[in-house]
């Protein structure tokens, strides 16, 4: 079994937000996240989910829990097994009591194998040379840990010495199996680690240095490893991603050494072709700018058309920056190009406008049949955007096209139906009760904070003074079940609702309670035909009188 203060040691280091997006598309919204629930048939982000609180939240169906909860529910696992997955996700070893063997890691496997590569790369002088000739000074070979990888019985030996079974080794890529048996997926190149964004070391580059038809090589495909989902240097990146807003994407692990070492530390690279769907919910996470750099030949411009369009079809703003004459940022840092790098990174094409032109160099535009074939293919993309995006294209296109920007309309919606859904919006907005500030401040304030609570009670105040959130009253009063505790998840998501700490505010506001419940029985006894209504009118009177005074 596992330990009880390991669960709650990995509940204290796991990032929900982390774990959600490597199941589906997370976008930062405000303090919050939020995605498409994966519970019901959500067409709208209906799910919150919070990084302080640790929990997620549907609105719509209300499944919501914290991280062990969400991967249970998910892939449907027993409580235990999804432990060990969100352990495995969050780079945590867990502990476990006497009577169950504890679980080898596999993180132990390439660590141990990394550290071996590391320790040969300074043996090997032809691959130090190697990378001197690039640039690349010791510190950023300490920074990105690279290594070498000498021959297979070297690394055999390594695993044997570890009493790793070679199945265990095999799973997680560090070795191949042929008829003649097992051997190492690395030999005599220089290695690159490469980690997930949490950290976690999931596989290797290598760089041949010799002749080798294959210059650069993968871990292959495992459970641990897929390279369609990663980003090689994200986990260096992330702080300064975060703190720039705008994350570069370029093809080749020593791109991203270089611009880390020239101070682009936001620079991460792909490791295929391209960027792929899997990509997406990284990409999406925190609302940042995407800068493509990719190499000037075909293979590179290739690769910045397939991406612009996966990253404008996702809501994701960006642009593309293509290095003329066959070189890439390795080349411009160690030519000590530095500023205009700089500048290159601030004055891309944007994505949409690159796609866009990238389709017309396709077609002869003087020729009225290939101009409308090319009109045609433009608004089979933009008519994949949303109405803004896409009508921005317009004048861009007129230009291209030479044709009148009052005929185009790249947008899938008809300009009448987006005045229509406007108008709607506009008479509706204010319509819900569902968010009575007074109300929720009351409530958020007592479901904060005991003392607050305490005085609420001394002050007489039941459910029947809440119009709008008798249901969320009942639930702060006795939370037991799954539906209060939804209900509760709710009110701390709420972003318009807010905790009054202090004590004369606090009291202002429950006198603007009962001052708005008082004025309302004052109205219901009006017109009732109530016998004694006038005796009642009379108290309730002197009680609105008294609150007025309070004001």
């Amino acid at each position: 079994m596992i330990e009880e203060e390991s669960i709650q040691k990995l509940r204290d280091v796991t990032d929900i937000v982390d774990i959600i997006s490597h199941y589906v598309d997370v976008k930062k919204a405000g303090s919050s996240y939020k995605c498409v629930c994966p519970f019901h048939d959500d067409k709208n982000p209906s799910m919150s989910i919070s990084p302080s609180k640790q929990f997620y939240h549907c609105f719509a169906c209300k499944a919501g829990g914290d991280a062990i909860k969400f991967v249970m529910d998910f892939e449907k696992l027993s409580y235990p097994e999804a432990v060990e997955k969100v352990a495995q996700l969050s780079n945590f070893t867990l502990t476990y009591t006497q009577d169950a063997p504890q679980k080898k890691e596999n993180k132990h496997i390439l660590e141990n194998a990394n550290a071996l590569y590391r320790a040969n790369l300074f043996r090997q002088k032809d691959a130090i040379n190697y990378l001197y000739s690039r640039g690349i000074n010791d510190a950023m070979i300490e920074k990105f840990e690279l290594g070498w990888a000498d021959d297979s019985n070297q690394t055999i030996r390594l695993l044997e010495n570890d009493a790793i079974e070679p199945n265990e080794a095999l799973q997680v890529g560090i070795v191949k199996q042929n008829e003649k048996g097992f051997y190492a997926s690395f030999t005599y190149r220089i290695t690159f680690p490469i980690y997930t964004h949490t950290a976690r070391l999931v596989g290797f580059g290598g760089r041949t240095i010799s002749n080798h038809p294959a210059k650069y090589i993968n871990s292959p495909q495992s459970n641990i490893f897929d390279k369609s989902r990663l980003l090689y240097g994200y986990h260096l990146a992330r702080k300064s991603i975060s703190k720039t807003r705008q994350i570069i994407i370029t093809e080749g692990y020593l791109d991203v050494i270089m611009l880390h070492f020239a101070g682009f530390d936001n620079a991460v690279a792909v490791l295929g072709t391209a960027l792929t769907q899997k990509h997406i919910p990284l990409l999406k996470r925190d609302d940042i700018n995407v800068v493509l750099c990719f190499d000037g030949d075909t293979a590179g411009i290739n690769a910045a058309v397939r991406s612009s369009l996966l990253l404008t079809q996702n809501d994701i703003d960006g642009s593309v920056v293509i290095i003329e004459d066959g070189k890439d940022p390795a080349d411009m840092v160690f030519g000590g190009k530095i500023s205009y790098l700089k500048e290159l990174f601030n004055s891309g094409t944007e994505l949409g406008e690159f796609y866009i032109r990238q389709i017309a160099k396709g077609y002869d535009l003087s020729r009225p049949m290939q101009k409308q074939r090319c009109l045609d293919e433009i608004l089979a993309y933009t008519k994949t955007l949303k109405a803004i995006v896409a009508n921005s294209y317009i004048p861009l296109v007129s230009h291209l096209l030479g044709v009148d920007e009052n005929s185009l309309n790249l947008s899938s919606a008809s300009p009448k139906d987006t005045e229509f859904r406007t108008k709607i919006y506009k008479e509706n907005k204010n319509v819900s009760k569902k968010n009575d500030l007074l109300e929720l401040a009351i409530l958020k304030s007592i479901f904060e904070n005991k003392d607050m609570m305490d005085f609420f009670k001394s002050q007489r105040i039941n459910r029947n003074f809440f119009n709008y959130h008798v249901e969320l009253f009942d639930a702060i009063v006795s939370p037991a079940s799954e539906q209060n505790a939804a209900l509760l998840r709710e009110l701390e998501l709420n972003n318009k609702a807010f905790a009054i700490t202090q004590n004369d505010k606090f009291l202002e506001a429950l006198n603007k309670l009962r001052l708005r419940f008082y004025m309302q029985k004052q109205k219901q006894l009006r017109q009732s035909n109530d016998e004694n209504k006038l005796e009642q009118l009379e108290k309730i009177k002197k009680i609105i009188a008294f609150l007025k005074q309070k004001r």
